[in-house]
């Protein structure tokens, strides 16, 4: 019985593995960060504004609730998370018809 299994593989881009690690350790930094701005915000009446000195750019940020805080959170995650599935490639396998019952 031949092997009719076929075998590739998708390419993740043209990143390092070092390279998209250091850009996921970059953003846990700035989460880190805006979680800490967040549990602050409760004591300041919801008035939040913060700078992020990166080393090569500063970014002074005002928002007005915490909900806006959480939000930049959860897009900052996404990204991490998309960063994160070009560590690990999925794997799929696929079947012939006739292996089903």
């Amino acid at each position: 019985m031949s092997s009719n299994i076929q075998y590739f593989i998708i390419p993740t881009g043209a990143q390092t593995r070092t390279q998209i690690c250091d850009k996921i350790a970059k953003l846990d930094l700035l989460i880190d960060s805006l979680y800490t701005v967040a549990i602050t915000s409760v004591g300041n009446a919801n008035i939040i504004e913060y700078e992020i000195n990166t080393g090569q750019t500063k970014q002074r940020v005002e928002y007005s609730t915490a909900k806006q805080v959480t939000d930049a959170i959860a897009q900052y995650e996404k990204l991490r998370d998309m960063l994160r599935v070009k560590l690990t490639p999925r794997v799929v396998r696929l079947s012939d018809s006739k292996n089903f019952n």
